[in-house]
Order: structure tokens, then C-alpha cells, then sequence
């Protein structure tokens, strides 16, 4: 019988993930032994991927579907301030964060992270007291950095790590009160931005694809749930078309023109698995995911490539990882299993 080589002139390359593929193209994933097949989706559609090493609720997720960051969360004996890196296929254990003890035993809780796989950035967080952490990630480990001018837990963070936006959560110690405050972050330092027109905690954005300059906002607790939508300019945050339900603890991902948000909470129900497309104008919906999760900020990737892992689902926290590809977008097959 004939080889692959022989057939095609060329051997399959060893590859640890799809990042330099081409549509069409057979490759050999060494983190997983198999052969696989670079190919378009056809349609819209969530699939299961390699589950998180942990249960996790809590934590903060950056990067995109195919080069990802989860770390810290809740709850603490299992997962307390671990990182890890997802390329595409499994989750493998990276350095944990440097956030040191306080007064918040949970430092790692509520926490909100944006950026890249290697230059990341998360700030906030902690339960049930919030502190002001900032912490800035390499790829390989994490660096404490130029504190938040407040203390804040459950907010939102969008944009790289070099010009990234702080927004929303709430200080102190339960019950807390949902603040509007905007903090811009330049890698090492802060500087106080216009407030939300909405004060709210636990809201879905644009995460690591939105800028300093175009950030979404949208979704929350004021307390009670909202469907209030805002875009950030750089200078104003001004309300736009509302999201189709009120609701909180969304998952998210994409840019202020391409965003979509999925699962989440709605008043008077358990975890939904609906997903919600943005456009920058209107909302359309999307194929359901599998299991509704509360998703805090364990999430990431764009609008057409998204990545949702971990999250609060009946009967409790869970570690199952699904990917997000739109109509379109490269997708991967497995087409040989060791």
C-alpha cells in the first residue's frame, strides 16, 4: 500500500497545535498522538473539548479558543491560584499566581482576566472581602503589578495587557453595591476613566478582543438582572441596543462589532445554554451550548472562536470545556485515536 508520502510528496508534520494549518491540511498533534484534519465549519456549533484539570467557578480566562489561560477560582482546596494553558486539545499546568495571603481567603475568587497566552493580566477579585491584585502573565509566570485604585470584585476586564479596561464590580465585604467605575491599565499603572451609565457586578464583555477604545459591555447584576448593552469609545460608555433577556453570569468573548454571550442566568430559571450574537448593532441568536453553567469570567476566544470552560451548573461546579467555531471558521477533527 502506498504512503501518505508517497501520495501526497510530503510527509505529515508533527505539529502541537493548528496555529500554522492550512483548510485541508493532515497533521500529527504530538500533546495528543493523534492525526488530525484542518477543515471549515459548515455551520454554526459548540463542541466538547479537553476537560479542565479542575472543577472551577470564579476564575479568570483569557487568550484565544486555541491558546488560553484559566487560572485561579474557587473553590479553593482544589483549585486556589493554579493556572493553566489550553492549546487547542488539553489543558496542561502552568506556574500559579503570586497573589499573596490577606485578610480574603478567597483571593482568587470574582477575579476578571484579559490579554493574551503570554501577556495576560487579571485584576480584582476575592471573597468575601475584595481586594485591589493586579498580576500580569508571560506565558510562563505571573508578576505582581501596579494595584487597582479601589478594591473590586466581580467586575469586567477587556483589552491586551498594555491598554486594557477595568469596569463595574463592587468593593467591600457581601452585600455589596454594584459601582459604574471605568480604571484604564497600561501594563504598570492606572488611570480613572468615565463611569457605565448602569452600575452592575458579573456582566459579560468584549473580553481579550475588545480594546481601550471599543469595549462591550452588557448584562449584569444592578441587583436585579439587566439587558442594558454599553460601547466604550475610549472616552464615554454610551447604552445601545439591550440584550434580548435580562440576565447575569454570562460567558462572553469577541470585539465590540463581533461579541457573542452565552449561558448565563436569567431571573426565574435555572443556567441557560442560549448563545447571543452582537454585530455591533443587533443581537441574532446561535446554537445552544450543551450545558448552562453561572460562567463568571472563565471564558475566552473571539466572536467565531470561542472557548468556555468550568462554571456553576446543577447539581454544582464542573470542569467540562466547550468550543465555540462560527460558520466558516477553521475547526480540527481528530481522524486517528491512539
Amino acid at each position: 500500500m502506498a504512503t501518505y508520502k508517497e501520495i501526497k510528496g510530503t510527509a505529515v508534520q508533527s505539529l502541537t497545535g493548528e496555529t500554522s494549518t492550512i483548510e485541508g491540511q493532515i497533521w500529527y498533534s504530538t500533546p495528543t498522538g493523534n492525526l488530525k484534519l484542518t477543515a471549515a465549519t459548515t455551520a454554526d456549533a459548540w463542541s466538547t473539548g479537553g476537560a479542565y484539570p479542575v472543577t472551577i467557578q470564579q476564575g479568570a480566562g483569557f487568550g484565544t479558543q486555541t491558546a488560553a489561560v484559566g487560572a485561579g477560582g474557587t473553590p479553593p482546596g482544589n483549585v486556589a491560584l493554579k493556572t493553566f494553558e489550553y492549546n487547542g486539545a488539553a489543558w496542561t499546568a502552568g506556574n500559579n499566581m503570586s497573589r499573596t495571603p490577606t485578610g480574603s481567603p478567597y483571593l482568587s475568587a470574582n477575579i476578571s482576566g484579559s490579554g493574551t497566552l503570554t501577556a495576560g493580566w487579571a485584576a480584582g477579585g476575592g471573597y468575601p472581602t475584595a481586594v485591589n491584585n493586579v498580576e500580569n502573565y508571560n506565558g510562563t509566570s505571573w508578576t505582581a503589578s501596579a494595584v487597582l485604585p479601589a478594591t473590586r470584585a466581580s467586575g469586567n476586564s477587556s483589552g491586551p495587557q498594555t491598554a486594557g479596561l477595568y469596569f463595574g464590580g463592587a468593593t467591600g465585604s457581601p452585600p455589596r453595591s454594584a459601582l459604574a467605575t471605568t480604571y484604564l491599565y497600561d501594563g504598570e499603572g492606572w488611570t480613572a476613566g468615565n463611569a457605565l451609565n448602569t452600575s452592575r457586578t458579573n456582566a459579560a464583555g468584549s473580553g481579550p478582543t475588545g480594546s481601550q477604545t471599543a469595549a462591550l459591555c452588557f448584562t449584569g447584576n444592578t441587583p436585579s438582572q439587566t439587558n442594558k448593552t454599553e460601547e466604550y469609545n475610549g472616552t464615554n460608555w454610551s447604552e445601545v441596543t439591550v440584550f434580548p433577556r435580562t440576565a447575569s453570569y454570562l460567558g462572553y468573548a469577541g470585539s465590540q462589532t463581533d461579541a457573542i454571550g452565552f449561558t448565563g442566568y436569567t431571573s426565574g430559571s435555572s443556567a441557560v445554554t442560549t448563545t447571543t450574537a452582537y454585530d455591533g448593532t443587533n443581537w441574532s441568536s446561535k446554537p445552544a451550548m450543551s450545558t448552562g453553567r453561572l460562567m463568571y469570567h472563565t471564558n475566552a476566544g473571539t466572536g467565531s472562536s470561542a472557548l468556555a470552560f468550568g462554571g456553576e451548573a446543577a447539581p454544582g461546579v464542573i470542569s467540562q470545556t466547550e468550543e465555540f467555531s462560527a460558520a466558516g471558521s477553521p475547526t480540527v477533527k481528530t481522524i486517528t485515536s491512539s
